[in-house]
């Protein structure tokens, strides 16, 4: 059984990307599983993927083409099976509108906001936070604590894509829960309190220790806690995401504010899902399941 690891890829996060495949690739050592790493910037990396024909392919792949749906298209027209969310899901959970407003929907909190493609009058007052719609790893994210901030942030953010979205700047309590569905039942991790030393949980905060204090479980009360994990879930669910994900919250005055999903969270040496993985009282059933292995159903 080889398993295949697609990481690198063309995004702004490929060094991330690769990060995280060194913690994928060192445990597929360990546990003596035969593995190839395949990165799909490489011109044939396709046809050198459907040669090994691999029992799973684990997609190590942030950022555009390896979050938003693109990837698991190819895979899914490929009829080979990976692990994560499918296309749909990843392509909805990207979209940072799309996941507020299935957040929304449910009757969930969450941060107003507006979408800008066009130079255009900001409806929030300041401060707001302006980012990309479509990327992660807080790459184009800008606080804009006055009205003549926020111009220059949109074209910070459309750096990385033409879709800007503007959203109320909340100051609270910032952390962030895994959900899994790997072994057949779904189960909230243990929320990781995310207290960063920088002006907000930025790229050196996520990825340098000495920039961030990390606790888990959050030092929150015990009733928060229980509606953050529970609200993580129905997001989790009411989206199709599959196997994994990882939901980020601000906390005010007792309620949480729904910031968006990662159905592909980074698994480096600092990231939040291996310490939540690792917290104490965590008990998860292993029982790897077949439908992993599977190819897709036509």
């Amino acid at each position: 059984m080889t398993v295949a690891v697609l990481a690198g890829g063309p995004s702004s996060e490929r060094e991330v990307s690769l990060w995280t495949a060194k913690t994928i690739t060192d445990a597929l050592y360990r546990l003596k599983i035969p593995h190839q790493l395949i990165d799909p910037r490489s011109p044939n990396w396709l046809e050198h993927l459907t040669a090994i024909q691999p029992a799973v392919v684990v997609i190590a792949l942030h950022g555009t083409f390896g979050e938003d749906g693109q990837i698991q298209t190819i895979l899914e027209e490929n009829r080979l099976a990976f692990t994560g969310s499918d296309s749909v899901c990843a392509a909805a959970a990207f979209n940072k509108q799309q996941a507020k407003t299935t957040a929304a929907e449910l009757e969930i909190a969450t941060p107003q906001w507006q979408i800008v493609t066009n130079p255009e009058p900001c409806r929030i007052p300041p401060p707001v936070v302006v980012k990309p719609n479509q990327e992660g790893s807080s790459y184009g994210i800008t606080i804009a604590w006055k009205l003549h901030e926020i111009e220059p942030a949109v074209a910070v953010a459309k750096e990385y894509g033409r879709e800007v979205l503007i959203e109320e700047y909340i100051a609270g309590t910032e952390v962030t829960c895994a959900v899994l569905d790997v072994f057949g039942h779904v189960q909230a991790l243990p929320l990781v309190e995310i207290r960063p030393e920088t002006e907000f949980f930025d790229f050196q905060a996520k990825y340098d220790a000495r920039y961030c204090h990390e606790i888990c479980p959050a030092e929150i009360d015990s009733r928060l806690t229980q509606t953050v994990q529970e609200q993580s879930v129905a997001i989790f669910q009411k989206l199709g995401c599959r196997q994994y994900a990882r939901i980020d919250w601000i906390i005010r005055d007792g309620i949480p504010y729904f910031l968006e999903i990662n159905t592909l969270p980074g698994m480096t040496k600092t990231s939040l899902i291996n310490k939540e993985l690792a917290a104490p009282r965590v008990s998860i059933l292993i029982n790897l399941s077949p439908n992993l292995l599977q190819p897709l159903p036509k």
